[in-house]
């Protein structure tokens, strides 16, 4: 851990859009959301149901195109928005400006090149995935073996003595033996079938873990395990990990930074200390407000605080933005919230 270095930006995320086509309609799942991730760091993505966290981790896993924006790893080119892109080139042309249209086909082109080679180098299979369902994520007719090495032999790896050395490994890291991996899946409980996803994410040595709610489908107390095994993990290996959830208690104690998401976007994004400290958007603090404590005396003085957008914002006159409050510290809001936001903090 002595070597990595704290202020390297390994994940940059900016404009991020991925819209889905419901018939005539648009889906926005994921509407204009920039952030970044430094080396070494937990991010918390926290949020409700349906706001569009499980997409932006598998936007930038690539498992789906991205319809707008761009994604960098480590530096290197892996997600454009090319829909978004070719509808302006489309609007340019329409609109008569054809050098205008040259000039972004041009700039198209090239990104694709540089996306290209960014893939072709491998660069993907230092960012792995962690999966919410432990039990569909898992093929049911493939061995504990033949699960975690699967990745190894994608990557071109043939050495069957590497590969049951590495099986062996990474079954340990987990909390797992060596006779686990002639089973299969149906054989685990839920909290080892999680152990086997964690697993298979860690063994090809990845940079970047991208947890998608890993402990929401287990039992409270499998819960507590699961996180500090990723804890562990996290220090051992000098992993950089997106920790996707819509717990917020477990999210404080496990990330350094935490962004909120709602409707697609992102509302307030901060250090976890001073997220909970100084909760400033309407939606963060009904979050908070959700919150139960094992007390009951405080149980019963607790109120639910109900996020309204319409009684909450006005927004007919200038449209939100993510602006930055004090340092570290930001909110999206418009210029008429941002300083009773400034106002806030100074009390």
């Amino acid at each position: 851990m002595s070597n990595i270095k704290h202020d390297e930006i390994l994940l940059q995320v900016d404009h991020l859009k991925q819209y889905f086509k419901l018939g005539r309609k648009e889906l926005k799942a994921v509407d204009d959301i920039s952030f970044n991730i430094k080396r070494g760091e937990v991010f918390g993505l926290v949020g409700e149901s349906g706001c569009g966290k499980t997409t932006t981790g598998r936007s930038i896993i690539r498992l789906y195109n991205n319809t707008g924006g761009e994604i960098r790893f480590k530096g290197k080119l892996i997600g454009i928005g090319e829909e978004e892109k070719k509808k302006k080139i489309a609007a340019l042309r329409k609109s008569g400006d054809i050098e205008g249209a040259k000039k972004l086909s041009h700039e198209l082109a090239q990104m694709r090149r540089e996306m290209k080679e960014a893939v072709a180098s491998g660069i993907m299979t230092k960012c792995q995935m962690i999966f919410q369902d432990p039990i569909a994520s898992l093929d049911p007719r493939m061995t504990v073996r033949e699960t975690i090495a699967e990745g190894l032999r994608i990557r071109g790896v043939r050495d069957k003595k590497y590969i049951d050395s590495m099986v062996k490994k990474v079954l340990e890291m987990v909390g797992l033996v060596e006779e686990h991996a002639e089973r299969y899946p149906h054989e685990f409980s839920g909290g080892q079938r999680q152990r086997i996803g964690i697993a298979r994410a860690i063994v090809l040595e990845p940079e970047l873990i991208i947890a998608d709610e890993p402990i929401s489908a287990l039992d409270v107390s499998i819960q507590a395990q699961v996180i500090n095994l990723l804890n562990d993990l996290r220090h051992e290996m000098g992993l950089t990990i997106l920790f996707i959830a819509h717990d917020l208690s477990v999210v404080k104690y496990f990330s350094d930074r935490i962004a909120v998401m709602y409707y697609g976007k992102i509302v307030e994004m901060a250090d976890s200390d001073e997220l909970f400290k100084n909760p400033l958007h309407p939606y963060t603090k009904s979050l908070l407000s959700a919150i139960p404590l094992p007390d009951p005396n405080y149980e019963k003085m607790r109120k639910r605080k109900i996020y309204i957008p319409s009684l909450e914002h006005d927004y007919s006159k200038e449209q939100p933005s993510l602006r930055e409050i004090i340092p570290g510290h930001f909110v999206s809001c418009n210029t008429e919230e941002l300083a009773k936001y400034q106002e806030q903090i100074k009390v």
